[in-house]
């Protein structure tokens, strides 16, 4: 009889536990952060890092994507922390492991297909499944109409800037080469075997792109267009397609925020169409 209550016991907290998911959720990466926050969890989260979006309701600040406070985060008490594998410090992310806290590692995406796959197996994990599938659905028709309603002759060649000093871009290994996909354009580093990659600015002049995207992020800052205006042999300089753009967007990737920046890059290279 005793075993029977402690086993009925059992099986009563845990499914409580599960129905109510996770309450004390910590986010390490901001791309983690906005994805709680569409799938309806700002209130569990109890703490971010000083680089992620803030939410509707206060949240704790437990420090940087590398170096994260451990003690304030285990006197928050979280029942979840969730951390990416290549935005985190490794050795943090292992050293809350080893403290007893419960932690979540999100897979890096090289792609707009496994930003969905990632985002939608998070979900899952804390018990938000169907809300994302229903954000991932929309968004992949949403970036579907995007590619279906461009019409043009020829690929514009585009330059990814991701860092000013030194100079750095995006390679054949980041998702930014399924913006280009669904744009119609080509980044002209596609075919570097990494994610983001340092290259110096006589080689972005030599292949000469017809479009220079300048992520608002770390050093690049709004002056970073007059450097490139000055090339005048540049495509771009001389066709006035040197853009800024919001780095919040593009680089947070969840399907929402990358179908979001696939329309708004269409709609700023073809504005004149």
């Amino acid at each position: 009889m005793k075993k029977f209550i402690t086993a009925a016991l059992f099986l009563f907290f845990a499914s409580v536990s599960f129905a109510g998911g996770y309450k004390r959720v910590i986010s390490l990466a901001p791309s983690v952060t906005e994805s709680l926050y569409e799938i309806g969890m700002d209130e569990e989260v109890i703490a971010i890092t000083v680089y992620c979006p803030k939410g509707k309701t206060k949240k704790e600040i437990i420090g940087t994507l590398l170096e994260p406070d451990f003690e304030k985060i285990i006197f928050l008490k979280p029942d979840l922390i969730i951390s990416t594998k290549e935005g985190n410090s490794k050795a943090a992310v292992e050293k809350l492991a080893r403290l007893g806290l419960n932690v979540y590692v999100m897979e890096t995406s090289m792609s707009f297909e496994e930003i969905c796959r990632n985002y939608l197996e998070l979900a899952k994990k804390v018990g938000k499944g169907n809300e994302a599938a229903k954000i991932v659905d929309e968004a992949k028709e949403s970036v579907r109409a995007v590619y279906g309603a461009i019409t043009q002759n020829g690929t514009q060649s585009v330059f990814w800037e991701v860092g000013a000093k030194p100079l750095y871009t995006a390679g054949g290994q980041s998702f930014v080469n399924d913006y280009n996909f669904y744009t119609k354009t080509e980044n002209i580093y596609k075919n570097l075997n990494a994610r983001y990659i340092q290259i110096d600015v006589e080689d972005v002049i030599t292949k000469n792109p017809d479009i220079i995207i300048l992520a608002n992020m770390g050093d690049i800052a709004p002056s970073e267009i007059d450097f490139w205006k000055k090339y005048k042999t540049l495509k771009a300089a001389a066709n006035g397609k040197i853009f800024m753009i919001d780095a919040a967007v593009f680089f947070t990737p969840t399907p929402k925020t990358f179908a979001d920046g696939a329309q708004f890059l269409a709609e700023t290279i073809y504005a004149d169409r």
